[in-house]
């Protein structure tokens, strides 16, 4: 059992390897993470009797008593009462990021948020800094960190003229969707799969988060804004989809934003009086967007047009692939968790080092070079929620190494790019160079994150 746990571990290692160096080798994350997820639960399989007797031992007892089987119990067992657990995981996540995402989609094709273009055409560099760094922190409060950081990608370049200053807007944006991201429970995957997993309560969650991720943005913005001398360079016209239906009045771009923010921030109100998955409160919240966009397009019967507007190829992370490799990480990690190995990693750190700051730290520069959906999978899965009444431990709901497993994570993914799918989209599309990545940014984030950091161990 326990060279099997190893092949395990090192197919893993190796698929998380790939999906970090996707930029290198070019091949899809997304299916290396399904490959390796599959793998993982196919060599489990040859072990799965030594395995299950050590995890679920009663729960596979009373499951092959009530069944009737002895042959094939087994595979049933893990078909049914383990795969399928983890799937049914993945895909709240997922239908809650769907349902999101697909609110924005609606907005900006509706061309709700146009008139931020012409809002943002300033001249001084440092208060545009400041405005765009803002912006995106609240938006991305709200929306996963890709779904902004594309969209403010979309509005800076039919702005900034100046590649120079267009890269460090965008290093801007990068910290603050990630940090914006970072403190609300609807805000990133990360903190999706938080809440989901009842780790964390959304109200206390904020709570806790909002100081550090809003130092963390602001210390990055003094940093970075010493680099912005003079004023903005603009284009001088603005170009932006002209389609052949009628553009809306203000009043109802107006009204479908506040309904679609509105509706976003009523998800865990939805989720706290029902107790039902917060992705049902989503989808919700979708179909009444849809019903009122349906009725101001009333007049124009549902044109085709309106869904033609320009986007970065990097939009293609968002959609089926993003899908795919969320359900092959969450395979991958499961497979891990019921093998035992992070059952062993969780306890020797316990009774080696016990200091969620050292772990928080840790998983912070391992998620700026490997990606922090699996690293956090794997975060949440070292621990176990500690239930008993009264407790203070850092592992209780809301605990201290919930809040700090997340800050970390998206402050990691913040210093190399790589980390997150949204810093490999801004490499994509702006190219950026490597020495002036180091020179002028790597730094600043870091102490940015250190500055966080800080406020958190003051805060908690």
């Amino acid at each position: 059992m326990l060279l099997m746990t190893l092949i395990i571990v090192a197919v893993m290692l190796v698929g998380f390897f790939l999906m970090t160096t996707e930029q290198i080798h070019h091949i899809n994350r997304a299916a290396v993470a399904m490959v390796c997820g599959v793998i993982a639960w196919v060599l489990y399989m040859f072990k799965g009797g030594e395995f299950i007797h050590l995890m679920h031992g009663g729960e596979f007892a009373e499951f092959q008593a009530g069944l009737g089987l002895t042959g094939d119990s087994l595979k049933y067992f893990v078909a049914d009462h383990i795969v399928a657990k983890y799937i049914g995981e993945a895909c709240s996540v997922i239908l809650f990021l769907i349902a999101t995402n697909t609110i924005v989609e609606v907005l900006h094709n509706n061309g709700v948020f146009d008139s931020l273009v012409d809002w943002l055409r300033m001249r001084n560099s440092r208060i545009f800094l400041w405005i765009i760094s803002l912006l995106t922190f609240v938006i991305s409060a709200n929306v996963d960190n890709l779904t902004t950081v594309v969209l403010m990608m979309s509005i800076i370049t039919q702005i900034v003229r100046n590649h120079y200053q267009r890269v460090i807007y965008v290093c801007a944006i990068m910290v603050a969707a990630c940090m914006g991201g970072c403190f609300t429970a609807i805000g990133d995957m990360t903190s999706v799969m938080l809440w989901v997993h009842g780790l964390i309560t959304p109200s206390a969650y904020a709570t806790g988060l909002f100081l550090p991720a809003f130092t963390t943005m602001c210390v990055f913005n003094v940093l970075i804004g010493a680099k912005l001398h003079g004023r903005v360079e603009l284009f001088s016209s603005i170009s932006r989809y002209k389609g052949d239906d009628s553009p809306w009045a203000s009043w109802q771009k107006i009204a479908l934003l506040i309904l679609g923010i509105a509706g976003l921030w009523f998800i865990p109100s939805f989720h706290y009086m029902t107790k039902l998955p917060p992705f049902l409160g989503s989808l919700t919240v979708l179909a009444l967007v849809w019903a009122v966009e349906g009725l101001f397009n009333l007049e124009r019967n549902g044109n085709v047009l309106l869904v033609q507007r320009h986007h970065f190829r990097s939009a293609e992370f968002i959609g089926m692939r993003l899908i795919l490799y969320f359900l092959g990480v969450s395979l991958g990690v499961g497979a891990l968790a019921e093998c035992g190995a992070l059952d062993f990693v969780g306890c020797w750190l316990e009774d080696n080092i016990d200091n969620v700051y050292v772990y928080g730290i840790a998983v912070g520069i391992l998620s700026s070079v490997m990606d922090n959906v699996p690293l956090m999978m794997a975060g949440m899965n070292l621990f176990p929620l500690d239930t008993a009444v009264g407790s203070t431990s850092e592992f209780v709901q809301n605990g201290i190494y919930w809040q700090l497993l997340s800050f970390c994570c998206a402050s990691g993914g913040c210093l190399l790019f790589v980390g997150t799918l949204a810093g490999q989209a801004i490499l994509e599309v702006e190219k950026i160079r490597l020495k002036w990545y180091f020179r002028n940014y790597l730094w600043r984030a870091l102490a940015a994150w250190a500055a966080g950091l800080a406020v958190f161990w003051f805060t908690h």
